[in-house]
C-alpha cells in the first residue's frame, strides 16, 4: 500500500474519532457562553461544513455485487461585498471526482484511493431589489419542489446565469426561476475548468413554486438539456394527523422528445422524535439521467433513517431494493449503505464561533 493510502486513511480515522468525540462532549455539556466576530460575520456567511463516511454494498442484477468505504467533506461560503450581503460572491469545495458524486473513495473496497478536493460552484450574485436575484457563473441545478429522484443530483453543477424573481403578490407566484446555461463536462468538476462554457448554451430551464397553504406547496418547470424536453412538477403536502407520515412528496416527470417516458417519486416523510426520522416511499425511472445515482432506471422501494446522536453526529442508514424487471445485468438491484455525519457548522454555531 502506498504511503498516500495510508495518510488518506488515518487522516479519516483520526478525523471520525475526534468528531466522535467532540460530538458526544458536546451533547453532554452545558451550551457555553456565545463570542460572536461580528467583524466576520460583516464579510462572510459559511452556509455548510461538514465531513460524512459511509459503507456502501450495491449488488447488480446480475448477482455481483461491490463494495466501498468512502468519505466525503463539503464545504460552501459567501463572500459579502455589501453589509447587507445584496452583492456576494458564492463558492462549494467539496470531494467527488464527477457530475453525480460528492463522494472519495478510501482505498477500502473498490476503488483506488481518492485525495481530491474541488471548487465545484463559483458564482456570483447580486440582489439590487427585494424581488430580484440574478446568479451568474458555476452553480448547480435548482429542482423547485423535486428531489434528486426525479431532477438533477444533489453534487451536479452547471455553468450559466439564472434570474430568480420573488413578488406573490403581483405574480401569483412565490419564485419565478429562469435559468440559461450549459450542463456538461460530467467528469471536470473543477469550476475554474469549466468558466469557458459561459459562453455557451445547451440548457434552458423555466419554473415555477408557489406555497399554497401551510399544508401545500409545488413547483412546475420546462427544462430543455442537450435536445432532451422534460417537464417537472412536484407537490409536498403536510398531514401530521395521518400519524404514519408527517409529510409526503409526489414528484414526476414527463420526457417529451425524443424518446418519451415518464418517472415519479412517491415518498413520505415522519419525525418520531427529536433525534429518530425516517423517509421512504417507490421510485421510478424511464430513463437514464443526471438524477441521484442511487435511483437508476427502473422501479425501487426505498427506506433511509437518520438519527441523531447529537446536535452534530449522527447516523444513516439507506436500503434500497429493485423490483420487477431491470432493463440491464449491470443496473443495481440491491442498495445498502450507513452514513455517519459530522456537522461542523452546527459544531461552531453550538460554541458561538459561526
Amino acid at each position: 500500500m502506498q504511503i498516500s493510502k495510508i495518510a488518506v486513511l488515518i487522516s479519516i480515522s483520526f478525523l471520525l474519532a475526534l468528531c466522535i468525540c467532540v460530538g458526544t462532549t458536546a451533547g453532554q455539556s452545558p451550551t457555553p457562553t456565545p463570542v460572536i466576530h461580528k467583524e466576520m460575520k460583516r464579510w462572510f456567511d459559511i452556509e455548510t461544513l461538514a465531513v460524512s463516511t459511509r459503507y456502501r454494498y450495491v449488488e447488480a442484477n446480475s448477482g455481483t455485487y461491490t463494495s466501498a468505504q468512502q468519505y466525503q467533506v463539503g464545504a460552501r461560503g459567501r463572500f459579502k461585498f455589501d453589509s447587507k450581503g445584496k452583492y456576494s460572491v458564492v463558492g462549494s469545495i467539496s470531494t467527488g471526482n464527477n457530475i453525480q458524486s460528492g463522494w472519495n473513495n478510501t482505498g477500502w473496497g473498490s476503488g483506488d484511493v481518492q485525495a481530491d478536493f474541488y471548487v465545484k460552484q463559483l458564482y456570483f450574485e447580486a440582489k439590487p431589489i427585494k424581488p430580484l436575484a440574478i446568479q451568474v457563473g458555476g452553480f448547480a441545478p435548482y429542482n423547485g419542489e423535486n428531489t434528486e429522484i426525479t431532477g438533477y443530483d444533489n453534487d451536479s453543477y452547471m455553468m450559466g446565469e439564472r434570474v430568480r424573481i420573488t413578488a406573490p403578490k403581483k405574480l401569483y407566484f412565490d419564485e419565478i426561476s429562469l435559468t440559461n446555461g450549459f450542463v456538461g463536462d460530467n467528469t471536470r468538476p473543477n469550476v475554474f475548468r469549466r468558466f469557458k462554457r459561459l459562453s455557451k448554451s445547451n440548457y434552458h430551464q423555466f419554473l415555477v413554486r408557489k406555497t399554497i397553504s401551510k399544508r401545500v406547496s409545488f413547483s412546475a418547470d420546462y427544462t430543455f438539456d442537450s435536445g432532451v424536453d422534460t417537464l417537472r412538477q412536484g407537490v409536498k403536502v403536510n398531514a401530521p394527523e395521518l400519524k404514519v407520515v408527517d409529510s409526503f412528496r409526489f414528484e414526476n416527470y414527463q420526457r417529451l422528445d425524443p424518446s418519451p417516458g415518464y418517472g415519479f417519486g412517491l415518498t413520505g416523510e415522519k419525525r418520531v422524535n427529536s433525534k429518530l426520522s425516517f423517509v421512504g416511499g417507490v421510485t421510478k425511472i424511464s430513463h437514464t439521467m443526471l438524477n441521484a445515482d442511487r435511483f437508476p432506471r427502473g422501479t425501487r422501494l426505498f427506506l433511509s433513517g437518520t438519527y441523531k446522536i447529537t446536535r452534530e453526529f449522527s447516523i444513516n442508514p439507506v436500503i434500497i431494493q429493485g423490483i420487477g424487471p431491470l432493463l440491464s445485468p449491470s443496473i443495481p438491484r440491491t442498495r445498502f449503505e450507513i452514513i455517519a455525519s459530522y456537522n461542523i457548522l452546527e459544531a461552531f454555531r453550538h460554541y458561538g464561533i459561526f
